[in-house]
């Protein structure tokens, strides 16, 4: 019988799950997604949580909880250090395995291994061979399963690069949602805003966290433009022009994609953010300085958690949508 590995569909899920699945898959390994976050899974999370976590790390807790109600026997929550060179990702997510194992009484059973460029290469390997070793495969299947993740999530980021929006099951088959109506057949009209989307992917991916936030400004006419959709090197040569290297992985891109948004000349720049987010706390403040100095373009930030009304989301959308089409019929 086939070893189980739940993974939960929050924080780095948005990024790396055909990675993970395919790996897995290679292995001979059966996963289990939890499903879309909804308000039974953010409950659960936010009483879990001590004080000061933010709000998707309390979306973690609550996804955690569903696999383990489920009988998942064990969960894969990897210690995510470093994802590119001389770069490093938030310090909860350093912490997550700890943070997880000291909020749930019995503890789950974890696969966590350690993802950190900044070290040779070799100790990458020698994570995954450790995992393969726990679910019983030799060295040789481990690394056609390395090769076989790194496969899908290649076709993953070309998908989310022509536009596709990653449906809700995390899968990337040509039937996924398209976030502009190109891959769904839907014509899109010349006329229609053009409006760039700056935030964490587990954020801007997760219809529940944001009250449906793409969906809604799709139908008031927007064209939507995200980090995932500018490829890497337009996004690189842009956060070079900054004066000083951004060490977050997450902040750099979103830097970067800021500067090129400005060159596409969007109408309207629109940044989520979760309350009480350290690294944003540095990053939108960036953003706005800089967009304010440079262009144009109008911003709109956005702060969320679990108090957030969907009433008031959708009114600041309206109001900012319906100001962008002023500014452009004058």
């Amino acid at each position: 019988m086939a070893t189980i590995v739940g993974i939960p569909r929050a924080l780095a899920y948005y990024d790396y799950f055909p990675f993970w699945q395919g790996f897995f898959e290679g292995l001979g390994a059966e996963t289990v997604t939890s499903p879309p976050t909804n308000k039974a899974i953010v409950d659960e999370g936010v009483r879990r949580a001590v004080d000061g976590t933010c709000f998707p790390v309390k979306i973690l807790y609550g996804h955690v909880h569903w696999l383990m109600e489920k009988g998942v026997p064990i969960i894969f929550l990897p210690r995510l250090v470093s994802v590119a060179p001389r770069e490093y990702i938030c310090p909860k997510f350093m912490g997550l395995p700890d943070m997880v194992a000291a909020a749930f009484e019995p503890r789950p059973k974890m696969l966590n291994p350690t993802i950190n460029l900044n070290v040779p290469r070799k100790y990458l390997v020698q994570q995954m061979e450790q995992v393969g070793m726990e679910l019983g495969c030799s060295t040789r299947q481990t690394h056609r399963a390395f090769d076989q993740g790194l496969q899908a999530q290649r076709r993953y980021e070309a998908n989310l690069l022509q536009g596709v929006w990653p449906s809700q099951n995390g899968q990337y088959a040509s039937t996924d949602r398209a976030l502009n109506g190109e891959a769904t057949g839907t014509p899109v009209v010349a006329d229609e805003l053009r409006v760039g989307l700056l935030g964490h992917s587990y954020l801007i991916y997760d219809e529940y966290a944001n009250m449906h936030m793409a969906a809604r400004l799709r139908d008031m006419g927007v064209r939507l433009m995200t980090v995932d959709m500018l490829p890497a090197h337009r996004i690189d040569a842009q956060s070079n022009t900054w004066p000083k290297r951004m060490f977050w992985t997450s902040g750099r891109r979103i830097l970067g994609a800021a500067k090129e948004y400005m060159e596409l000349s969007v109408m309207g720049i629109i940044y989520v953010t979760a309350f009480a987010c350290g690294t944003d706390s540095l990053t939108a403040e960036l953003v706005e300085r800089t967009v304010r100095r440079e262009s144009i373009a109008p911003q709109l930030i956005l702060n969320i958690d679990e108090h957030t009304g969907e009433a008031g989301i959708l009114t600041r959308l309206e109001a900012f949508v319906d100001m962008l089409k002023w500014r452009a019929n004058r």
